[in-house]
């Protein structure tokens, strides 16, 4: 590399960097972390963590669809709803948008079939969070409770666009 090629490369990493300091980033960070409920009337068995075969991530702005994710995947990739004992802690997604304004709130279904059509027995959703853009929001929550079983409500139906 010349001498040319590195300043330019300092230059520009140094405008990256004063330009993510300074609020320009047009994005909004969120990560959010999934578990399943081991607590109280929705709590997730053993017996249902053996039932879980595939997810789906929905992202919902204002209440209303805007992206729907048809594999969960964690960040570090592999599948995280898998047949034969999905774990408790699934992970921590990440996801980003260009979205200025408005509140981002996201909800997970996982089915009892191998692909994503299967019926929903586990279900989660966070609480809406702002959108506030060169920002990394902090850690959402989302816990996953089994729903259907006994006088447990259904789960709600994907949500739609």
């Amino acid at each position: 590399m010349t001498c040319l090629q590195r300043v330019a490369c300092l230059v520009g990493s140094a405008a990256a960097l004063v330009m993510s300091a300074s609020g320009c980033d047009p994005y909004t960070y969120f990560n959010v972390h999934v578990t399943l409920q081991q607590q109280g009337a929705n709590a997730v068995d053993s017996q249902t963590q053996n039932l879980i075969s595939a997810c789906k991530l929905f992202v919902l702005a204002d209440g209303k669809l805007i992206e729907n994710e048809q594999e969960l995947k964690t960040i570090q990739g592999p599948t995280a709803c898998r047949h034969t004992l999905t774990p408790i802690d699934i992970g921590v997604l990440d996801y980003s948008t260009a979205r200025t304004s408005g509140k981002l709130s996201f909800m997970v279904n996982m089915m009892d079939t191998a692909d994503v059509s299967g019926s929903v027995i586990v279900q989660g959703t966070t609480q809406a969070e702002a959108v506030d853009p060169g920002h990394v929001e902090p850690t959402l929550e989302l816990v996953a409770g089994e729903c259907g079983r006994g006088s447990q409500p259904a789960c709600a139906p994907d949500p739609q666009p």
